[in-house]
């Protein structure tokens, strides 16, 4: 299960997704709130991923290029 993303990460998405308006207010919508939770998550998987070495595909395949 997918951990709820804290108050630091949500901030940053409602920042990344250029929101306007007031965070604190427009985190009681609680439509906004899963809006922005969903997009924390997601820029939380993507970051994770872009973390991964650029030999994946070589240590997949046990490669080790010599």
């Amino acid at each position: 299960m997918c951990m709820k993303p804290d108050d630091r990460e949500l901030r940053a998405a409602w920042r990344r997704l250029r929101m306007v308006g007031d965070f604190d207010t427009s985190m009681r919508n609680r439509a906004v709130r899963v809006a922005v939770e969903a997009a924390a998550r997601a820029l939380r998987d993507r970051s994770s991923l872009t973390k991964r070495p650029r030999d994946a595909k070589l240590r997949a395949a046990n490669d080790t290029g010599n």
